[in-house]
């Protein structure tokens, strides 16, 4: 076909000869040109494109990770794969932040950390206020005072609970300008208190302050804020068992035992009386099972 068109071409001698000689021009060029979309390069010029055009979609459009373990992928796409994989399957920070979160408390017993003494918490103690806040006569008549007397003796239980219940009488005493309660007064007082509080061992406790599970130490910022003899055994005991905890051997001599638990509670040197009311603290203690005593040494339980 191409032989019989040029022989047209070069015997169309009645052809303009702008015509004939552009026809020329077009059949000298290479023939296969015009046939290029049917040969093989061009099928290849065609595979190309579309392999070309995918690479970025692994970064935009994760592979599922069913396809991500195949294998079947190059190394550089499993490497991508791995490391989204890992993004995705990773908890948020807040939910392993959770997890971390443990309670000293439920950790089980062992005998180099024991539970209750990690409990004991040590704080300042806190005078409660003693400022006048009506008159005298309201103590005259407890039978129709009571219920504000209660919330009086409430708050201050609030603040130093638990109190010794003379000292508990003195205070409230003081709220309604009575600096020396006659003993008639103390006594009405006492019986209030006694009934509108729990009272154990001659102290009163708050409302909700379990006298069982309390662990509280409060430590004096000025000795003469509290005597000795104004803490509650149960809080001498609390002390006593924060420094067994501290001792390395975990125990502690006996003689050094009750002064040591003084220094935690902010005394210094103790008279008589103070050592006294300890070493009666410190045997009520052994004999109620809350501390034990092995020869001249006390321990925990």
């Amino acid at each position: 076909m191409s032989r019989g068109w040029n022989g047209f071409v070069a015997k169309s001698t009645w052809l303009p000869k702008a015509w004939r000689e552009r026809a020329e021009r077009a059949l000298s060029e290479d023939p296969p040109t015009p046939a290029t979309p049917a040969t093989n390069d061009a099928e290849s010029s065609v595979d190309r494109s579309p392999r070309r055009m995918p690479d970025p979609a692994p970064r935009t459009t994760p592979t599922p990770p069913a396809q991500q373990r195949t294998g079947s992928e190059p190394l550089g796409d499993r490497e991508g794969h791995a490391a989204r994989t890992y993004v995705d399957d990773v908890a948020p920070a807040e939910e392993h932040t959770a997890t971390r979160l443990v309670d000293p408390v439920a950790l089980p017993v062992t005998a180099s950390a024991p539970v209750v003494p990690l409990s004991v918490a040590i704080t300042d103690f806190e005078l409660a206020d003693d400022s006048v806040i009506g008159p005298a006569s309201v103590l005259d008549n407890l039978e129709l005072t009571k219920a504000a007397v209660t919330r009086v003796a409430s708050a201050i239980l609030t603040t130093e609970g638990p109190i010794a219940v003379p000292r508990l009488v003195t205070i409230v005493a003081r709220r309604f300008g009575v600096d020396r309660p006659s003993e008639e007064s103390r006594t009405e007082l006492s019986a209030l208190v006694t009934e509108a509080f729990v009272v154990q061992n001659g102290f009163a406790w708050p409302t909700g302050l379990d006298v069982v599970t309390w662990r509280g130490v409060r430590r004096v910022v000025h000795r003469d804020h509290r005597a000795v003899t104004d803490i509650s055994p149960a809080e001498i005991c609390n002390a006593m068992e924060l420094v067994i905890t501290a001792s390395p051997e975990h125990e502690v001599d006996r003689e050094q035992l009750p002064m040591q638990a003084a220094s935690v509670l902010g005394y210094g040197r103790l008279g008589e009386t103070a050592r006294r009311w300890l070493d009666l603290t410190l045997a009520q203690a052994v004999l109620h099972g809350r501390l034990v005593e092995d020869g001249e040494r006390i321990r925990l339980p």
